[in-house]
């Protein structure tokens, strides 16, 4: 009898038991409630991560949770803009990053943004036609955000490194995203407009 293959989701919960030790020693109830998050929000994308071909978990999980989180912002800044329509400012959420841009100015976020879609090509083609468009914009928005870090993150040494990176350079331009909304909360309760033509990526690269 040959061994039984475990579902990704299984490796799902293998991979959080695998983490147990860092969530007990997490400061607070909030802070073991958002890493319980971080995995239930890779589980709902779980039978495209699947299709990923991705030897390392961690990075479907990773894929996942970061694919939720963009979502969820681009979805929040649409509604922030639906509300300060209402105050006169235009404020527009879609950024578009053509990527003729990305190959006519930055080699070196080419050839990221090559290595990446070749990594995740599976998930690419396991999703919706709407959900990938959200996926290529997310990848080809890091892509094009500097290419000294493209430049970096290319000369790793290893895949899993160069993923590393990338993530690392994802979850920086989500907290500046988030840290941002922030601000913008404290400037409408203390009546300060916001600027008007803001875009997402003008958000992600302050």
């Amino acid at each position: 009898m040959g061994r039984t293959i475990p579902s990704f989701r299984q490796l799902l919960e293998i991979e959080k038991l695998s983490w147990s030790c860092f969530k007990k020693e997490l400061p607070s109830k909030i802070d073991k409630k958002a890493f319980d998050r971080l995995f239930e929000n890779a589980e709902l994308y779980a039978s495209y991560l699947s299709n990923a071909v991705n030897s390392i978990p961690l990075e479907s999980v990773m894929m996942g949770a970061l694919y939720h989180n963009y979502k969820t912002l681009l979805e929040i800044n649409k509604e922030k803009a639906a509300g300060c329509d209402n105050l006169g400012n235009d404020i527009t959420i879609e950024s578009e990053l053509p990527l003729q841009l990305l190959i006519d100015n930055k080699p070196n976020g080419k050839i990221l943004f090559d290595k990446t879609c070749e990594k995740w090509q599976g998930l690419m083609d396991s999703f919706h036609e709407e959900d990938k468009k959200i996926l290529l914009k997310m990848i080809l928005e890091i892509c094009s955000y500097s290419e000294y870090c493209s430049k970096i993150i290319n000369d790793s040494d290893s895949e899993y490194c160069i993923t590393c990176m990338f993530f690392i350079s994802l979850l920086i331009r989500q907290q500046k995203l988030i840290s941002n909304i922030g601000k913008d909360g404290n400037n409408a309760q203390s009546g300060t407009k916001p600027c008007k033509g803001i875009t997402l990526l003008d958000f992600m690269t302050r």
